[in-house]
């Protein structure tokens, strides 16, 4: 991947505003910034959580559910990522690895009160995760599934360095080295045609049709299929639509008056309806709630008494 495309796509994610946990994100070494989006940890808040670390609202993956509409939750937003997960219990020294492939519909996270359990994590950029594991992505689509039975090297020995290391920057740095020596055996090609496809779905917002990306790219899509399910493991089709909805996200998150037919017709929708529709499949509401709800992240964010550590993109 190109580390040029991550200033055309960033995920907007409205989940972080739960007073009972923290999210903290930082950003890969720049030799890696082609493949990783960033590292991510989540857990209770009793941890304290040091002003040189950047605390953001995004993807918390603590558990896996399905949303419902009934419940007051955080949101997790498709994205077009993949995660390495390493959830850990530092008092009981417990460990689990796991990868987290493509996801195309909401979940939500959730943590049992009291208790201790951290999730330390690797979200890989669109595509980056190929380079390391080398198999075809869409193997990994909607599931989560034990790391050491797909990883090309071992990775205990690095959950276990993690685990008892004593803060964030220090996990950073430790995955950090692990993936830029896995990166330098690797054998894997870059992929010009993978890049330059990504370009233009980014580029248009997700709005860029499959035979377009196709004709544009003088391939079959036959061809264009099989391409997007080794590298992002989706139907370019429907990583166009998460883009698309990602953009209409964003658009909402801007704030102002929101007129849905001018959003509508600003984003490639026939209609209101249509975008209204669309717009549930991703979120698991209508876009009202969404701006309700970044509304809400918003204030959280403005308010609460340790903002001094919080760092909001």
């Amino acid at each position: 991947m190109d580390p040029l495309l991550h200033s055309l796509f960033r995920p907007l994610q409205v989940n972080g505003s739960d007073l009972s946990t923290y999210y903290i994100e930082q950003k890969p070494s720049a030799a890696l910034r082609a493949y990783v989006a960033c590292y991510w940890e989540s857990g209770p808040t009793a941890r304290e959580v040091s002003e040189g670390d950047m605390a953001l609202s995004g993807r918390d993956a603590a558990s896996l559910g399905w949303l419902e509409e009934e419940e007051e939750v955080d949101r997790v937003l498709p994205d077009g990522c993949t995660d390495i997960l390493l959830e850990y219990d530092p008092v009981n020294k417990r460990q689990e690895l796991s990868y987290c492939g493509t996801f195309t519909q909401p979940f939500v996270s959730a943590r049992q009160a009291g208790s201790e359990t951290r999730i330390f994590a690797v979200r890989f950029f669109p595509g980056g995760a190929h380079y390391f594991h080398g198999m075809p992505t869409h193997l990994f689509t909607g599931g989560n599934y034990r790391l050491e039975d797909l990883w090309p090297e071992s990775i205990t020995i690095i959950g276990e360095r993690i685990m008892e290391a004593q803060n964030f920057n220090e996990r950073v740095r430790i995955m950090d080295e692990y993936l830029n020596q896995l990166l330098l055996r690797q054998r894997t090609n870059g992929c010009d045609l993978m890049k330059n496809l990504l370009h233009r779905i980014f580029v248009s917002g997700g709005s860029v049709g499959v035979k377009e990306l196709a004709e544009r790219e003088a391939i079959s899509e036959r061809q264009l299929n099989r391409k997007f399910g080794q590298w992002i493991g989706i139907s370019p089709k429907k990583f166009s639509e998460v883009v698309r909805f990602q953009s209409v996200l964003h658009s909402i998150q801007s704030g102002g008056g929101l007129d849905w037919t001018e959003l509508a017709l600003k984003h490639s929708f026939f209609d209101q309806a249509h975008l209204i529709r669309d717009f549930r499949r991703f979120y698991g509401d209508s876009p009202l709630t969404a701006a309700k709800d970044l509304r809400k992240l918003s204030d959280f964010y403005n308010t609460r008494p340790e903002a001094s550590a919080i760092l909001k993109i």
